[in-house]
């Protein structure tokens, strides 16, 4: 395999990581017995990614099951936090928007207040009611 060093970040919008130092092998030149190669080494324990893409820019990993498993357990948790703030903020904007600017906003309306898992919300929850407005 050929491999060019290259300091990029995970180019994920909002993570919190520092730039690092990958070796990014052309999509050109990997081949299925790199592939081979890499699953054995995951066999016996080793966890380095196997990073390619084009113009030695990183655009995908092969990584280890397990470690897959691992991201998203951590996505979910991640996403869940979110998901019981979010929660938490509508259920408290609710009880006390009888006493402010709140009072008379519709549910969507209030949830689409609270940012982009809000929009979200609101969106899932219109659907759900024209759904039903549809049965």
């Amino acid at each position: 395999m050929t491999h060019n060093d290259n300091a990029h970040d995970n180019h994920t919008t909002g993570a919190e990581l520092p730039k690092f130092s990958v070796n990014v092998v052309p999509t050109d030149r990997l081949r299925r017995e790199d592939l081979a190669t890499m699953l054995n080494l995951y066999r016996r324990g080793e966890i380095t990614p196997l990073i390619f893409g084009d113009d030695n820019k990183p655009e995908a990993a092969i990584i280890p099951f397990a470690a897959f498993v691992r991201l998203m357990k951590y996505d979910h948790a991640a996403y869940a936090h979110t998901e019981t703030a979010f929660q938490a903020e509508l259920s408290r904007r609710i009880q006390g928007s009888d006493a402010s600017d709140e009072a008379g906003m519709t549910i969507e309306e209030l949830a689409e207040s609270l940012g982009p898992l809000g929009q979200q919300w609101a969106d899932e929850h219109r659907a759900a009611q024209q759904e039903k407005h549809d049965e």
